[in-house]
């Protein structure tokens, strides 16, 4: 298990993100690139409506898509898995979670740039959480909403 963060905003004053919108949970999607566009949008407009910084809102969408692309490429040797996503807006923080149930994998595509995923997903979030086990990874990232654009 590895944990990263910037340095955390004080936890006073807090200003809550101003949207007013439930969760998001999807589970148990096929882990496609056909999904992915999906679910980016869905992530994106949640954000929005979660009232994100709108210069902040690419940056999540960005690391979200990021998590999910790891999942397709990485969790499963190329064979079909399955990947939640779940999104949740808890006082002044956004967070969104993507998980596997495969395992960590190299890229089996030649040509493309690999192994910027994870760092990419740091600098964009303001915490992540990359937990691997036997049973798959998840990736917890988090955005506070007192951050400016």
């Amino acid at each position: 298990m590895t944990t990263d963060s910037r340095d955390p905003l004080p936890d006073a004053p807090a200003a809550d993100c101003d949207g007013d919108v439930a969760d998001l949970h999807r589970r148990g999607l096929e882990a496609t690139p056909h999904q992915l566009a999906g679910l980016r949008r869905q992530v994106g407009e949640w954000a929005r409506r979660a009232g994100l910084a709108v210069g902040r809102v690419p940056d999540l969408v960005l690391a979200v898509y990021e998590a999910m692309a790891n999942v397709v490429v990485h969790a499963y040797a190329g064979h079909a898995g399955l990947l939640d996503l779940s999104a949740r807006h808890h006082g002044h923080r956004l967070t969104v979670t993507v998980a596997d149930r495969g395992q960590w994998e190299p890229a089996r595509v030649r040509g493309l740039l690999h192994g910027r995923g994870l760092p990419l997903i740091r600098t964009l979030a303001d915490e992540v959480s990359l937990i691997s086990s036997p049973d798959g990874t998840t990736v917890e990232m988090t955005w506070d909403c007192r951050a400016a654009n």
